[in-house]
């Protein structure tokens, strides 16, 4: 799924006013649009779990693939967004359960994008949801609470470590049962 041009007018629908201001040197062009159906959203129903539906913004696709890997492992098969102006518009379309949010992206990276979804959620009053920073980089835990941020999560995050994360963040998700290995 790929972030639409749109021509250069405000951004319409719920977005309006809710991204204030994109970075320097991002142009109009590459605003998402948030009026009806963008790309096949209608379509992410299907994508997610019956019980958690988790957004993965990442701009890098081993990435994607990595943490997409590890959550099927549980049953679960995440929204992939490969920037931050493509988050803010999936997860303003759609309430998810839990956002892992990768720092440097481009276009909107993953502060700002946090920033203008918390926006939403206020300007909407939508409930928070949980934001967690996944990210090679050593951010500050002040700098990620003041953007929004729930919590942090290394990358390349370990088996054990993402099952943490899911029980802390999701209350609907449930740790598949232990499954036994062949020695």
């Amino acid at each position: 799924m790929s972030v639409r041009p749109v021509p250069r007018t405000p951004v319409s629908g719920p977005l309006g006013g809710v991204l204030r201001s994109w970075p320097p040197g991002c142009a109009s062009e590459t605003r998402p649009a948030c009026d009806g159906d963008v790309d096949g959203i209608g379509a992410l129903a299907a994508q997610c779990s019956a019980t958690v539906c988790v957004l993965v913004a990442d701009d890098n696709p081993v990435n994607l693939i990595v943490i997409s890997a590890l959550m099927g492992t549980r049953g679960l098969v995440p929204v992939l967004a490969a920037d931050g102006a493509e988050a803010v518009t999936l997860a303003c379309d759609r309430r998810f359960d839990l956002i892992l949010m990768d720092l440097q992206m481009p276009i909107l990276d993953g502060l700002a994008a946090t920033s203008a979804i918390r926006r939403f959620e206020s300007a909407f009053a939508r409930p928070a949801v949980p934001v967690i920073a996944y990210t090679s980089a050593s951010p500050g835990g002040a700098l990620l609470a003041k953007h929004g941020f729930s919590g942090g999560l290394s990358k390349p995050c370990e088996d054990q470590e993402l099952e943490d994360c899911l029980l802390q963040w999701c209350p609907t998700y449930r740790a598949a049962p232990t499954r036994s290995r062949v020695a």
